[in-house]
């Protein structure tokens, strides 16, 4: 179903059956669609079987076609400098079926030096929940003096990565997700809400807004964008992931749809429990034109 800001998931869904139409006006550039189940399961997209036909329109990237799938390595060139991002390509990845992408940003490591190892770690402990799902995943390692994310330089990095991504495969540019722990966690409110008609959804283990993006973040972004936040129940940021979820409500997301917030044991750590709850929530959001 297609969701235009603010737009509570019933009343479309209301509007849908009257209508017999997955379309909403709206003074937006972009709407939100929830997909069904079968999208997260094996990157196909068919009617459930009331109707016949495909049930939504991916956005195809003219990639190269068919690659090898498993782990790989890539470099894109950002500024003069060549940098590296690591990748995993699902078993079920076809040419003819886009792939949707997922973006992880790893913690601060304590030096730039551990950064790599990190991001390849993020990236192979999310990897059985992406097979599963046909998701592709694309780690980035932070290059800062302390092994965490300098927005104004690594902004430009992602970007670069996902034109490169675009062109080496076939992906749906209208499912391209994020998700970042601690500081990678900070980084994608920012890199998200400030890029809302870009990004279909995104997951945030221990993330602040006031870490990075800024207490105000929520109500300036053009779009609801779908977010599920996690974080432990003995966490120090605990009480300020808590203010989050009301900056988020007061700005116009809904509990249990376009946010989805858990308070889970643990401290200020991960576990692939975060890429099992993730993965199957992310990938079934699409942000349309």
């Amino acid at each position: 179903m297609n969701r235009p800001r603010r737009a509570p998931r019933t009343a479309l869904f209301m509007l849908a059956m009257v209508s017999g139409m997955l379309s909403f006006a709206s003074a937006q550039a972009q709407q939100t669609r929830w997909l069904p189940a079968s999208a997260c399961r094996d990157g196909s997209l068919f009617a459930d079987g009331i109707e016949s036909g495909a049930i939504y329109s991916p956005d195809a990237s003219s990639g190269a076609g068919p690659v090898a799938s498993g782990n790989q390595q890539r470099q894109v060139l950002v500024g003069s400098s060549l940098r590296t991002y690591y990748v995993r390509v699902p078993p079920l990845h076809r040419a003819d079926r886009p792939a949707p992408v997922l973006i992880l940003l790893h913690g601060a490591t304590g030096s730039s030096a551990t950064t790599a190892a990190a991001a390849q770690d993020l990236r192979d402990l999310f990897s059985a929940s992406a097979d599963r799902a046909g998701v592709v995943l694309v780690a980035p390692p932070a290059s800062g003096s302390s092994g965490g994310w300098v927005p104004a330089v690594h902004f430009i990095f992602i970007q670069a990565i996902q034109n490169d991504l675009a062109a080496a495969y076939v992906i749906d540019r209208q499912r391209r997700s994020v998700w970042g722990f601690s500081a990678g966690g900070h980084v994608a409110h920012g890199l998200v809400l400030g890029n809302a008609g870009l990004y279909a959804a995104y997951a945030v283990k221990a993330g602040v807004l006031e870490a990075y993006a800024g207490i105000n973040a929520p109500s300036a972004a053009t779009r609801e964008v779908p977010l599920q936040s996690r974080i432990g129940s003995s966490d120090s940021l605990l009480a300020f992931a808590q203010n989050d979820v009301l900056r988020f409500i007061n700005a116009g997301w809904q509990i249990d749809d376009t946010l989805q917030y858990r308070e889970i044991g643990g401290g200020h750590s991960y576990s692939s429990a975060d890429a099992e709850a993730a993965l199957p929530w992310l990938c079934r959001w699409a942000v349309l034109p």
